[in-house]
């Protein structure tokens, strides 16, 4: 198979948040470029409203840290893209709230630095991916896997803390600091002091599920819901999560509720006490196929109310302790994972 198909372009960058933003964006414009057309079909509304919208979130993430509004115009000067389409690219999720799609199996092994998930998103995205590996210029250092033009997904960094996200629909107003700026953000923590000082600072007006994890075992879940925010209690045995509310009773399409419902009794069962705990079972449960209809490693489908086929993107399990990310592109549970080091410089994959 050729490397093409079996691993994401990886680049590292380091400097200033604004010469980050360029050499991304230098590397990445045509991605950036794809991956804007894709969504403007699904924001389906008219160019004028979304750059609204995204000037308007332009103001958020200035006010929450100008760093992120540098880096930002970094990528789109890059790019050659107007910046205020980067905004737009960065609050995908707040535009897209009210839609009724599934993105994500989180699983965090409790006590342990195991941790990682299946993205479940658009078909068109797998061949778009890139892996991001920056330096600051204070010499902190993370690794994230994300879309092009967005400042971070999921992702780990030096100190050995990581995130883990799970889109969560909902009706109501989303106008806070971005998703993704606030995934971007915890990157850049270096103790669990300045976890909770970005979470606090952040706010709430976002849907999406968060889980944060640290090489010392210890972990966080907190489901966002509009002007809500609710921490969940640690599992057990593992913390799990799909994309559903497990906190509240808030409506979900009857089309979600069910996938979201069976991927998680199954990822629950898998997951539960007694059965082994480890980076290679963590690989094992998130490839899992056995539900024909909602596989936790979904293959590709057509699926209402949405534009194209969906299904898993690709599989990441993480060693916090190793500050290791492991990944599989697509969902072909045969194919092999490659791993990825936050610390140690490697030849970066072909761009």
């Amino acid at each position: 198979m050729p490397a093409r198909k079996t691993t994401f372009p990886l680049i590292d960058v380091w400097g200033r948040p604004e010469e980050r933003g360029r050499q991304i964006g230098a590397a990445f414009g045509e991605r950036i470029g794809r991956t804007l057309s894709l969504y403007r079909e699904y924001f389906a509304r008219p160019d004028e409203e979304i750059l609204s919208a995204a000037a308007r979130f332009r103001d958020v993430i200035g006010a929450f840290d100008p760093q992120y509004v540098a880096e930002i115009d970094g990528i789109a000067e890059g790019a050659d893209v107007d910046p205020l389409w980067i905004c737009a690219l960065n609050a995908r999720s707040e535009l897209l709230s009210a839609l009724p799609a599934s993105e994500c199996t989180v699983v965090h092994y409790t006590g342990t630095p195991f941790a990682g998930q299946n993205w479940d998103w658009s078909e068109k995205l797998e061949e778009l991916t890139v892996l991001i590996r920056s330096e600051d210029e204070r010499g902190r250092r993370f690794l994230t896997l994300t879309e092009p033009g967005i400042l971070a997904k999921v992702g780990l960094n030096d100190a050995g803390f990581c995130v883990c996200l799970n889109f969560l629909p909902t009706p109501k107003s989303t106008e806070g600091v971005p998703s993704h700026i606030l995934l971007r953000a915890l990157l850049d923590a270096g103790s669990w002091t300045e976890v909770e000082e970005t979470l606090a600072r952040a706010g709430v007006g976002r849907s999406l599920n968060l889980l944060v994890a640290g090489a010392n075992g210890y972990s966080i879940n907190i489901e966002y819901e509009g002007d809500a925010a609710r921490r969940m209690e640690t599992g057990g045995a593992a913390t799990t999560h799909t994309n559903h509310y497990l906190t509240c009773s808030a409506p979900v399409d009857a089309e979600l509720l069910e996938n979201s419902t069976a991927r998680l009794d199954r990822i629950r069962a898998l997951t539960a006490s007694g059965t082994t705990v480890g980076l290679v079972q963590l690989k094992r449960v998130l490839s899992d196929r056995k539900h024909p209809e909602h596989a936790i490693l979904a293959p590709y489908r057509d699926s209402d109310g949405f534009l194209g086929r969906k299904g898993t993107v690709c599989t990441i399990a993480m060693d916090l302790a190793e500050r290791r990310m492991h990944i599989r592109r697509g969902n072909d549970p045969d194919a092999p994972f490659y791993d990825v080091a936050v610390i140690e410089k490697e030849a970066a994959l072909p761009v």
